[in-house]
C-alpha cells in the first residue's frame, strides 16, 4: 500500500536517509529514535508538509511525492491534536469533509457514524475548551479519519495523557487499527505500542560533522 524509495532530506547539518520501506494495508508501523533523529520530519514528508530532496513516495501505486497535502489520502494527528478552538466538536470533525466539498448529507452521516464509533456522540455540540485530554484525542482522531485516509500518521499521540488516559487511548488505537487503515506511529515509548504495532523501525541520530 505504501512504498517509500530512497527518501532523503537535508537541512543544515542534519541529514535524513536514504530511507526505504514497504507497508501493506492495515500495517501498524511504530517509529522510534532519539530527539533529532528525524521522526517528525519523516511524518511531515509523508503528509506533504515538506518535500523530500530525493526519493519517492507511492500510495496504492500512485506517486504522491510532490502532491500538496490536501490532495493526499493521508491524515496527520499532531501531538497537541491541533483542534480548532473557535469550532465546536461537530464543526472540527466536519472540517476535512467540507474542504473536500462533500455534500451536507454525507458529512452529517459520516460525522455521526464516527462519533458513534468512538463513543463521543454526546460531545457533538460541546466547545473544545471544556473537553478533557482523552475527549480531545477522540475528537482529533475522528477528524483525522473522517476523510477515509489510506494512511494515518500519529505524532506522539499519547505523550500528553496521564497513565489512566494513556491506557484508554491505547485501546482506542487498537480499535482504529481494526478499520484497516495503514498507520505510522511515532513515539519515544516502546511500551505504548508493543501490543499494537506489527512493524517497528528505529531512526539513528544522523548529524553530519
Amino acid at each position: 500500500m505504501l512504498q517509500i524509495n530512497q527518501l532523503e532530506y537535508t537541512i543544515g547539518n542534519f541529514s535524513f536517509g536514504p530511507f526505504s520501506i514497504r507497508l501493506e494495508q492495515g500495517d501498524y508501523l511504530a517509529v522510534f529514535g532519539p530527539s533529532g533523529s528525524g521522526k517528525s520530519l519523516f511524518l511531515e514528508m509523508m503528509a506533504g508538509i515538506r518535500t523530500p530532496h530525493k526519493g519517492s513516495i507511492h500510495i496504492s501505486g500512485t506517486e504522491i511525492t510532490h502532491l500538496p497535502s490536501r490532495k493526499r489520502p493521508v491524515s496527520l494527528l499532531f501531538q497537541d491534536y491541533a483542534l480548532f478552538p473557535h469550532m465546536n466538536v461537530k464543526e472540527n470533525i466536519s472540517f476535512p469533509l467540507k474542504i473536500r466539498k462533500e455534500t451536507k448529507e454525507k458529512t452529517e452521516r459520516k460525522v455521526y457514524e464516527l462519533c458513534q464509533y468512538l463513543s463521543i456522540e454526546h460531545l457533538l455540540s460541546r466547545e473544545i475548551e471544556g473537553l478533557s485530554g482523552g475527549e480531545k484525542q477522540r475528537v482529533a482522531l475522528a477528524r483525522a479519519i473522517a476523510p477515509n485516509p489510506k494512511l494515518l500518521l500519529l505524532d506522539e499521540p499519547l505523550s500528553a495523557l496521564d497513565t489512566a488516559l494513556r491506557e484508554e487511548a491505547m485501546e482506542l488505537l487498537k480499535l482504529i487499527k481494526t478499520s484497516g487503515i495503514t498507520i505510522i506511529h511515532v513515539t519515544h515509548n516502546q511500551e505504548e505500542v508493543k501490543d499494537i504495532a506489527n512493524k517497528i523501525i528505529t531512526f539513528p541520530q544522523n548529524i553530519k560533522t
